[in-house]
């Protein structure tokens, strides 16, 4: 036997209304006092001793227990029903009460007369109205109408067959000393192969409540692929090929491919400046007095003297640089070299490198110096995040300068806007005098008709000068207010920092008087403080 919920039943006779209250079965639910009083209130019977009926429910555990309501019989008590509408109207339940000793079954088309008057109308389970039929079990849950869940869609998705991290840092020897064998975050690709995916937006389905309202799955977002030249899209619209050798990268959304233009020797007076779209791999030497300028990586195996290397993706020194104060480096993405010096860097993404030795470095992100020597030895090293090295400085206390805390590249913008305000003031009051000048001489009456054109011009070239400044100054006022630190900044010295290393964090100076061993320096309540490592 089956486990079943205890009930009440109304008994009436000529000393008026009892209920008779059951004991449930193998682990059914007792009697609720509060379902019991809802159904009595329904029925206006509001004078019943609520002392006495609590006792008697919860007495009803193995004997059926009842009492007197009411001396008054009343009338006969039908079989029926109660509705109520759940889980955001996607289901109704429906529970059944007996009929008095003396009352009525109800029937099927009463029972959905009842739902329909409750205004369901949407998946209806008359096989749970069948099933109470059946066994009329009562003060039990049967779910009489389930709605159409909705299906809820999802946002188209790209997915890119290379790596789209510029972040993704080379792996180290167990020295600290970059792996060249290993430069994962260069996407090198064949012809014919597939660089991206696209998964397009699935809108969902529609669900429906039981009342028969349309439910609207949540608004999905679509996406397109975006390429530029060298690539091509197959049939359907859902892939990228590339169309030539080279290397793949991502633009914010765009996916573009540089094929690759290969020195096979040195870059000389047998080459000349280079100035390629693509990728420029370079498998000798770059002399100085020579220029590399590539929209994609550079790669050079040899050594690069005293030259001047731009790139609009990133620079792989596998030798490294002796720029002989006149060497350049300047990257979108990131520059990994073997050693660096005497030479202006320049990387709007990380810089790893073995030793850095009287240099000019600016990197947006960290710099790490983490080689065999793992040496910043003078010049100046600034990152917007981290600068972490082996050692900083050295025992003949040459002046190093280690910066963090503030972006370098807007560092940059606002010294070339200053410069540029302060050439157009100086060029500003220039024209100023002349045309004083000849505003004297027109008033009197001593200008020539030749000079009155001049006149006119410099005053017209005086308001260019001066929009161009205002122009200028806003956008030094917007610059200087990105200019905000970042309080997460750090200087790290694995081993030694010597005396003579200035240290500026975010704008604070710490020059190192006496040297420090295996520590950290961060800016804390606005004073650079050192922490063990």
């Amino acid at each position: 036997m089956g486990r079943k919920n205890g009930y009440f039943q109304l008994v009436r006779n000529e000393n008026g209304m009892s209920i008779r209250i059951y004991p449930p079965e193998n682990g059914g639910d007792s009697v609720a006092y509060q379902e019991v009083v809802a159904y009595l209130e329904e029925r206006r019977m509001f004078d019943v001793d609520v002392k006495s009926l609590a006792a008697a429910i919860n007495k009803a555990t193995e004997n059926v227990q009842q009492i007197v309501l009411t001396l008054n019989p009343g009338s006969p008590t039908d079989e029926e029903l109660s509705i109520r509408v759940e889980d955001n109207n996607m289901k109704a339940v429906a529970r059944f009460y007996p009929p008095g000793n003396d009352g009525k079954r109800i029937d099927k088309n009463t029972i959905i007369s009842a739902i329909s008057g409750k205004g369901i109308k949407y998946g209806i389970r008359e096989d749970e109205i069948d099933r109470f039929l059946k066994e009329r079990q009562y003060c039990t849950d049967y779910v009489i109408a389930v709605g159409k869940e909705v299906r809820q869609g999802k946002n188209a998705e790209i997915k890119y067959y290379f790596n789209t991290d510029r972040r993704l840092r080379p792996k180290r020897n167990p020295d600290g000393s970059v792996d060249f064998h290993q430069l994962d975050n260069i996407s090198h690709i064949n012809k014919g192969d597939v660089l991206a995916e696209l998964i397009p937006a699935d809108v969902g389905e529609d669900g429906i409540d039981v009342f028969g309202k349309t439910i609207a799955p949540r608004k999905v977002q679509k996406d397109t692929l975006k390429y530029g030249k060298n690539i091509s899209m197959s049939e359907d619209g859902l892939k990228l090929i590339s169309l030539v050798d080279g290397h793949a990268m991502l633009e914010g959304n765009k996916v573009f491919v540089s094929n690759i233009y290969e020195v096979p020797a040195d870059v000389d007076n047998s080459t000349g400046d280079i100035s390629y779209e693509g990728n420029v791999i370079v498998k000798g030497s770059v002399r100085t007095g020579f220029k590399i300028r590539a929209l994609g990586n550079v790669e050079i195996y040899g050594s690069v003297e005293g030259a001047e290397i731009v790139s609009g993706g990133d620079i792989i020194l596998h030798h490294g640089m002796q720029g002989m104060s006149r060497g350049i480096l300047v990257a979108k993405g990131n520059i990994v070299a073997k050693f660096i010096e005497s030479t202006r860097v320049h990387s709007q993404g990380y810089i790893e490198v073995d030793a850095i030795i009287q240099s000019q470095v600016a990197a947006r992100d960290g710099i790490t110096v983490m080689g065999v020597k793992g040496n910043i030895i003078g010049g100046h090293v600034k990152s917007a995040t981290y600068i972490k090295a082996k050692t900083i400085g050295s025992p003949m206390e040459v002046t190093t300068t280690v910066e963090v805390g503030i972006d370098p590249v807007i560092q940059e913008k606002i010294v070339a806007l200053q410069q540029k305000i302060e050439e157009k003031n100086k060029s500003y009051k220039k024209m100023a005098q002349l045309v004083e000048l000849f505003k004297q001489k027109f008033e009197a009456g001593k200008l020539t008709a030749d000079k009155v054109e001049v006149y006119k011009k410099t005053l017209s070239e005086m308001q260019s000068v001066r929009n161009e400044m205002l122009s200028s100054h806003e956008e030094l006022e917007q610059l200087s207010q990105e200019l905000v630190g970042n309080d997460d900044a750090y200087i790290e010295a694995v081993h030694d920092i010597h005396p003579g290393v200035r240290m500026i964090i975010g704008g604070d100076m710490k020059i190192v008087n006496a040297g420090y061993s295996h520590c950290r320096f961060k800016k804390t309540d606005g004073e650079v403080k050192s922490y063990p490592v």
